[in-house]
C-alpha cells in the first residue's frame, strides 16, 4: 500500500508523536540502559540506530578480547532531519554485542548474560551487558522453537525446561514463564550479498612502489561497487566447492577474460584461485544464504545444502581465521574445495580484504582471490555511510529467478519481499479479527517467512527482486521487569518503526547501508500489536505485575 493514503499517514504521524513523546520521558528518566545481541549482518545499522535515538555508545563485537567499534553518527537529511553526531532522542541508551544470531536466540532463551562471552575482562561480575532484553536474528524462529520456549527442549545449545519444571544442572528455567511471551518481528529486510575484493594482483615495481591489477568486468556498475555478473548454476558450484579458479568465470563475463588488459600474464595461462569464506559461527546471514543456495541448488551435483542451516555444511567446512589477527598469510591447512571460516561479517569482510603485499625486491608478486557472503553494510556502495571499514569489496550482481542480473540493493530487496503481508492484516496492515489467514498474530513464528528452500523468500519470484534475501528479526519479551525499562525498550521501539531516519527508503539509514525498512503495513501491524495493544490480543509489552504480565511467576527480562 502506497504512503499517499491519507488514513495511514495520520496514523504514522500520531505514532511518530508517540514515539518523540515517549523518548522524551524516557530522557527525563535519567538514563537507562537495554542490552541485547545477535545478529552480526545487522549491528553496524543497530548500532547507528541506536545511537541516533539514545546515548551513543561503541558496538561491541565478541572476540577474544572484545573489540569495542564506534561508528560516525548518521546525518539524515530528509524529512525531519536529524544530525545524529549531535543530536538525540534523550539520555537512554541501547546496547548492542553481535556475536551472531544462533547466539542472539541462545540469550533470549536462557537469559543468561555469559553467552555474549567476556565482554570485560578485567572486571569481575556484571560488565557492558548485565542483563538480557531484547536480541536480533536473521535465522526466523519457526514453530518448532517457538515450543521450546515455550514448553522446553534445546535451541542453539541451550536446554530449557518446561513451565512449572525446577530446572536442573545445566539447565534454564522456562522463558514464557519466566519472562512472558516471546515476540518475534521483523526489523528490516535484508539482502545477502556476494563480495569480492577487486584487486587480485599485486606487483612490486623497480622504485619500491606497488602495482595493483584488478578483475576486468564487463558490466561494472558506474558508482564503482561492483558488477561481476553470476548466474544461480555457476554459484552453486563456488559455493559447493566445485569452482576453484576466476577464470572459469569468463562465460557470464560476456565471453571475456577477467584478466585486467594492463597485466602481462599471458592470456593462455592467467588464473587466479578462488578462494570460498564463509561464517565460523551460528549465524543468521549463512541461515539466509543457505536458504536460498538449498533452493536453487538441488540439481548441481555434488549440492552439500539440505535446507536454511545457520552453519555451513560439515563438509564444506575448512579452516579457521581469527579475525583479530591479520589476514595475511593465508590461515594454515586452507583449500579451494572449502570455506575458510570467521566469525561474524566483519570477520568474513577482513579476510576476503586483500591487504597482503608483494615481496621486497622488483617482479615480486602476489595473486589472492577470496569471495565471500556477508551483509551489504560491510561492502560498496553502503560502507561509504556506515563506516563499517575501509575494505573497498565489491559485490556481484546476481541472476534471479526471472533471468535478470540485480545488485543487492535496498530497491531490490523491497522487490523480493514483494506483496508478503503481516498476519491477520488488512491492505493497510490493521488488524482483521475475521481473517481467513492460516497465520495467526498471536504465534510469534507466523511474522516471519519461515527458514525453509520453501519458503517464498528462498527464491523471490518478482520481477526485480534480488535472490538472496531475509529479515532480521527483532525477538523480545513481553514483560519486563521493571517500568524504566519498559518505557525504554517501547519507546526505541515506537521510534525505531516510524521515525524517517530509519523508514525512509531513499536517505534512511536502513537504506543507506543497504538494508531496507519494512513496508508501511508491516509497520503499522507491529505498532498496535506490541505497542499500542489496539489489536486487542494483549502482547504489547508491559512490566511485571500489570496487563498481561500479572502471573506471579514472572520475572520480567
Amino acid at each position: 500500500m502506497k504512503f499517499s493514503n491519507l488514513k495511514t499517514r495520520l496514523l504514522l504521524g500520531a505514532a511518530a508523536t508517540l514515539a518523540a513523546a515517549a523518548g522524551m520521558v524516557g530522557a527525563a528518566n535519567a538514563g537507562n540502559t537495554i542490552y541485547g545481541g545477535g545478529s552480526s549482518l545487522a549491528a553496524p545499522y543497530i548500532r547507528q540506530s541506536g545511537d541516533c535515538w539514545g546515548q551513543p555508545t561503541p558496538l561491541v563485537i565478541k572476540a577474544v578480547p572484545p573489540v569495542l567499534q564506534s561508528y560516525p553518527g548518521f546525518n539524515y537529511t530528509g524529512a525531519q532531519p536529524q544530525d545524529c553526531s549531535t543530536t538525540h532522542y534523550g539520555a537512554n541508551t541501547v546496547k548492542y554485542i553481535s556475536t551472531g544470531s544462533g547466539t542472539g536466540i541462545a540469550a533470549m532463551f536462557s537469559h543468561d548474560t555469559s553467552k555474549y562471552g567476556d565482554v570485560d575482562p578485567t572486571t569481575d561480575g556484571n560488565q557492558f551487558f548485565p542483563s538480557v532484553n531484547y536480541g536480533a536474528s536473521d535465522a526466523s524462529l519457526g514453530t518448532s522453537d517457538v515450543a521450546i520456549y515455550n514448553h522446553g527442549g534445546t535451541e542453539q545449545g541451550v536446554t530449557v525446561v518446561d513451565q512449572g519444571v525446577t530446572p536442573g544442572a545445566g539447565q534454564y528455567a522456562n522463558p514464557r514463564e519466566k519472562f512472558g511471551a516471546l515476540i518475534q518481528v521483523p526489523l528490516l529486510i535484508a539482502p545477502v550479498a556476494i563480495a569480492y575484493d577487486p584487486v587480485y594482483k599485486k606487483v612490486r615495481n623497480g622504485d619500491g612502489s606497488v602495482t595493483e591489477y584488478r578483475f576486468n568486468v564487463k558490466a561494472p556498475r558506474a558508482d564503482g561497487s561492483g558488477g561481476l555478473r553470476l548466474d544461480s548454476a555457476t554459484y552453486c558450484k563456488i559455493f559447493n566447492g566445485e569452482i576453484n579458479n576466476w577464470k572459469a568465470l569468463k562465460s557470464l563475463n560476456g565471453g571475456l577474460s577477467l584478466e585486467d588488459p594492463a597485466d602481462p600474464t599471458p592470456a593462455a595461462s592467467w588464473g587466479v584461485p578462488l578462494q570460498i569464506v564463509g561464517r565460523s559461527d551460528s549465524s543468521g546471514t549463512t541461515s539466509i544464504f543457505s536458504r536460498h543456495i538449498a533452493a536453487v541448488c538441488a540439481s548441481t551435483s555434488g549440492n552439500q545444502y539440505a535446507d536454511a542451516a545457520t552453519l555451513l555444511p560439515a563438509a564444506l567446512q575448512g579452516s579457521v581465521y581469527d579475525k583479530t589477527t591479520a589476514n595475511s598469510p593465508p590461515v594454515a591447512g586452507e583449500t579451494t574445495t572449502k570455506f575458510t571460516l570467521a566469525s561474524g561479517n566483519d570477520g568474513v569482510a577482513k579476510y576476503i580484504d586483500f591487504t597482503a603485499d608483494p615481496g621486497p625486491n622488483a617482479g615480486d608478486s602476489i595473486v589472492q582471490g577470496r569471495i565471500g557472503y556477508l551483509g551489504p553494510d560491510y561492502a560498496l556502495p553502503a560502507v561509504t555511510y556506515t563506516g563499517a571499514n575501509t575494505y573497498g569489496l565489491n559485490t556481484a550482481n546476481l541472476k534471479n529467478s526471472n533471468g535478470q542480473y540485480m545488485e543487492p540493493s535496498t530497491a531490490r530487496a523491497i522487490k523480493a519481499f514483494g506483496a508478503l503481508t503481516p498476519p491477520d492484516s488488512l491492505a493497510n496492515g490493521h488488524y482483521d479479527a475475521a481473517s481467513s489467514d492460516p497465520r495467526d498474530r498471536s504465534n510469534p513464528q507466523d511474522w516471519v517467512e519461515p527458514a525453509s528452500k520453501t519458503s517464498a523468500l528462498a527464491n523471490p519470484s518478482a520481477l526485480g527482486a534480488y535472490p538472496i534475501v531475509g529479515t532480521t528479526n527483532l525477538l523480545a519479551y513481553t514483560c519486563y521487569a521493571t517500568t524504566a525499562r519498559t518505557n525504554v525498550i517501547r519507546s526505541y521501539l515506537s521510534w525505531y518503526y516510524t521515525n524517517p531516519v530509519t523508514i525512509d527508503a531513499t536517505n534512511g539509514l536502513l537504506a543507506k547501508s543497504g538494508f531496507a525498512p519494512m513496508p508501511g503495513p508491516w509497520r503499522i501491524a507491529i505498532h498496535e500489536t506490541f505497542s499500542t495493544n489496539t489489536s486487542g490480543l494483549g502482547l504489547d509489552i508491559y512490566t511485571k505485575g500489570s496487563g498481561s504480565c500479572t502471573d506471579a511467576a514472572i520475572v520480567g527480562g
